[in-house]
């Protein structure tokens, strides 16, 4: 059905669903039982695949040692390893998850604020410019999620209204906090019914806050308000510059033993412990920027400064002093889509009366304890003092080192979609041109498309690059190459892109079954390990790293009230991150990051580059415009 939804088998396929599930949505989580395993692929077709998404990026004498070491796999070792793995998918209905979060995310040693996680910014104009009521709204209703989800009251997501999508990972977006440890790090899940509070940071300061009785009531915005009101008395103006939050920027087995340190001290154990079993963490933020100045928000949501970031937490919410919103996102337990469906349910929920008041229901104060009052988290930080000190130093330097750069092209999706293009491919194809115009040259480059039709499915990888794509790059350079060559050559290389997209959502990508076999040969205790393995195409970096950041999950489409932008940072030294988000028909929203130390990016020059390579591809079906 996903890929020739018009075929009559498809079809018929379509209205028995129809006739057994019926259109109503029977709300998140309640499909799993029907969603199908996590197939595997023929060994067969990803070495041929394989072999197409690297020759572009090889020259000939190093293509042909790649193939030699894929048809040695393909004939000899990789048979062995395909029946171990399709021996495990036979025992697992997802072979690859338990292994891709373990291994990509919890073994990770290096630092998670810009290795790992993610952000995204709320509505274009805030609702109020009343920063404690919205954000006593935003934690009413974010404290209410898990309860709508188990009443049902918040719908499955649905691809064509029809097929459900896994909804595994909604349970790690309430009470979750990464917790480190020396080897690898542990997603701990706390029961939200026996957790009542949610933390706030203000002038580097943190407090507990109570959000729903101890039967499970979520406080109506006007008590949560009250609170944060004395949060803003307790926090005055001056800034608490101890800083325990920067230890979260460590590297995790840095941040593991002074953890385990800190909780030798009853104080420090319970300050802890109410951090990570929190709803969500909330920040309040002293100072703002004006709605458009897109990347100082930007910038300010993703890293914030050294005293306001908890980085392990799950989920944390920013909110500005005029009311200016952000989320900041641990990426392990939580891809973008599902991260994105509860920020999209704050953002398409929240509601203000004329003044800016958050809204509730006549007498929803009724039965609620008035007097809960903030409570400052205490720390114990003797002999911490130089531990506090390098990290602090080692934030900053983080800091500093990011090129994070916002850029908004002069027209969106509504334009590709008239030529009869796919957007997302037109805008990847408008990337590969950017970066060849920039660096004169082609790499690797990672697409995400999320396999959540399949049970605990999470992402696969899209490869755009490929003999096609390369082929156009190379006539949009060339003065002798006719528009017309051009518009063929283009459409060709967006085609096989959304083919290798769609075969990639239906779990026949590449990289997360060699990425499969690979640990089944580490398994095995192979060695030495497959020629392969050790190929350099293999060893092969994502220097450009992209996704587009998904939005309107099972909300009406409403542009006013939609996410803006959302990114990530580059996940190479020497390479780009570079995230975009479609708003509405004529705007989409890119987020480029690099890293200042690297003499040879610039997030600033890719953003340049990459607003003439949209009107340079405009011109070819518009010729007679200016795109000077």
């Amino acid at each position: 059905w996903f890929l020739n939804p018009k075929s009559p088998i498809n079809k018929v396929w379509y209205l028995l669903m129809l006739l057994f599930l019926g259109k109503k949505n029977w709300g998140a989580g309640n499909y799993q039982l029907m969603l199908p395993t996590l197939p595997v692929p023929s060994l067969k077709k990803t070495c041929k695949r394989y072999l197409d998404s690297v020759r572009p990026l090889l020259s000939p004498e190093d293509y042909r040692e790649t193939e030699s070491a894929v048809t040695a796999f393909q004939n000899k070792e990789g048979k062995r390893l395909q029946f171990y793995l399709k021996l495990r998918s036979w025992t697992h209905r997802n072979w690859s998850s338990d292994w891709w979060i373990e291994y990509v995310y919890l073994k990770q040693r290096t630092p998670i604020p810009f290795n790992s996680n993610y952000y995204a910014l709320g509505n274009l104009y805030p609702p109020t410019k009343s920063q404690l009521d919205r954000a006593a709204m935003l934690m009413h209703l974010s404290s209410k999620y898990k309860k709508d989800l188990v009443k049902g009251n918040v719908d499955n997501m649905m691809a064509q209204k029809l097929v459900p999508f896994c909804m595994d990972g909604t349970k790690y977006t309430i009470n979750t906090c990464r917790i480190p440890h020396p080897d690898v790090d542990e997603i701990k899940v706390y029961p939200h019914n026996q957790i009542h509070h949610i933390v706030v940071i203000r002038q580097g300061k943190i407090y507990k806050i109570q959000v729903t009785t101890r039967d499970g009531r979520v406080f109506p915005p006007s008590l949560i308000k009250k609170q944060l009101e004395k949060v803003i008395e307790m926090a005055g103006d001056e800034l608490d510059e101890t800083g325990v939050m920067s230890f979260t920027a460590q590297s995790r087995p840095k941040w593991a033993e002074i953890r385990e340190r800190m909780c030798k001290d009853p104080i420090n154990k319970e300050s802890l412990e109410c951090i990570e079993s929190a709803y969500h963490l909330y920040v309040l933020e002293n100072d703002s920027a004006p709605p458009e100045a897109f990347t100082t928000l930007c910038q300010k949501v993703f890293h914030g400064n050294v005293y306001n970031r908890w980085f392990d937490k799950s989920i944390s919410v920013i909110v500005f002093e005029n009311g200016l919103i952000g989320c900041h996102v641990e990426h392990a337990p939580l891809d973008a889509t599902v991260g994105g469906q509860f920020w999209e349910y704050m953002l398409l929920t929240e509601a203000y009366d004329e003044n800016g008041i958050a809204l509730q229901k006549p007498g929803a104060e009724k039965g609620f304890p008035t007097s809960s009052e903030p409570e400052e988290l205490r720390w114990n930080m003797n002999g911490f003092e130089n531990d506090l000190k390098e990290s602090k130093e080692h934030l900053q330097a983080m800091i500093d080192d990011s090129d994070l750069i916002i850029l908004c092209p002069s027209y969106g999706k509504r334009f590709p979609k008239k030529c009869r293009l796919s957007p997302d491919g037109y805008f990847q194809m408008a990337l590969q041109l950017t970066y060849y115009r920039i660096h004169h040259c082609f790499v690797l480059t990672y697409e995400s498309a999320t396999t959540r039709l399949y049970y605990k499915g999470r992402t696969e990888t899209i490869r755009p690059v490929s003999e096609h794509s390369k082929v156009w790059v190379e006539a949009m350079e060339d003065p002798t190459k006719s528009i017309e060559e051009r518009k063929d050559l283009l459409k060709e290389a967006i085609k096989y892109q959304e083919r290798y997209k769609f075969e990639a959502m239906r779990g026949m990508g590449i990289d997360r079954h060699l990425f499969g076999l690979y640990v089944i040969a580490k398994w095995l205790n192979v060695d030495p390990l497959p020629r392969l393995f050790q190929d350099k195409a293999f060893q092969m970096q994502f220097r450009l790293s992209t996704s587009q950041t998904p939005v309107q999950f099972v909300f009406p489409c409403n542009v006013e009230k939609s996410s803006i932008v959302g990114g990530f940072g580059t996940v190479v030294e020497d390479g780009y991150g570079v995230s975009y988000l479609v708003v509405g028909e004529d705007m989409v929203y890119f987020s480029i990051h690099s890293k200042r130390s690297c003499p040879t990016t610039s997030s600033q020059k890719f953003a340049d580059t990459l607003y003439q390579s949209f009107e340079d591809m405009k011109a070819l079906y518009e010729p007679n415009i200016n795109t000077q």
